[in-house]
């Protein structure tokens, strides 16, 4: 096994850091951006403050963007699931009470065929019975 010890990387290399703009509004950007942070500054052509509002530091502003679409984000995955959780309980109520419905239903028309029948049944004894006796006289 050869192993050439040049193309192995070492950890102890010295990576140079990016240049600091000189400009002193660039200058105020660059001293809060740091590795991993995220801050993007706004580039002087494209950031134009709102109309009527108290200025913000481009930096104060971009977090209050980042902010609201945070908020907005958040809020629109929990009414999503509001509405999911929401429409899962209605039908779980509705199909209770609609067997508890059907359960009521069911009962009341048993209750009323075993009147109707018993009352049937009685009209028809009796009537055999007239029926009997006027053939025995």
């Amino acid at each position: 096994m050869n192993h050439d010890d040049n193309s192995i990387p070492l950890l102890t290399e010295v990576i140079p850091a990016a240049p600091v703009p000189a400009s002193p509004a660039a200058a105020d950007y660059a001293a809060a951006a740091f590795p991993g942070a995220f801050h993007t500054p706004p580039s002087a052509a494209s950031y134009q403050p709102p109309m009527n509002a108290v200025p913000l530091a481009p930096a104060a502003e971009q977090y209050r963007l980042w902010e609201q679409e945070i908020r907005e984000n958040v809020l629109q995955s929990l009414l999503e699931q509001a509405d999911t959780v929401l429409q899962q309980h209605l039908q779980d109520q509705m199909a209770l009470a609609l067997d508890n419905l059907a359960t009521i239903v069911t009962q009341r028309i048993k209750e009323n065929l075993h009147e109707a029948l018993a009352e049937t049944v009685t009209r028809a004894v009796a009537e055999e019975m007239a029926r009997f006796a006027s053939s025995k006289k």
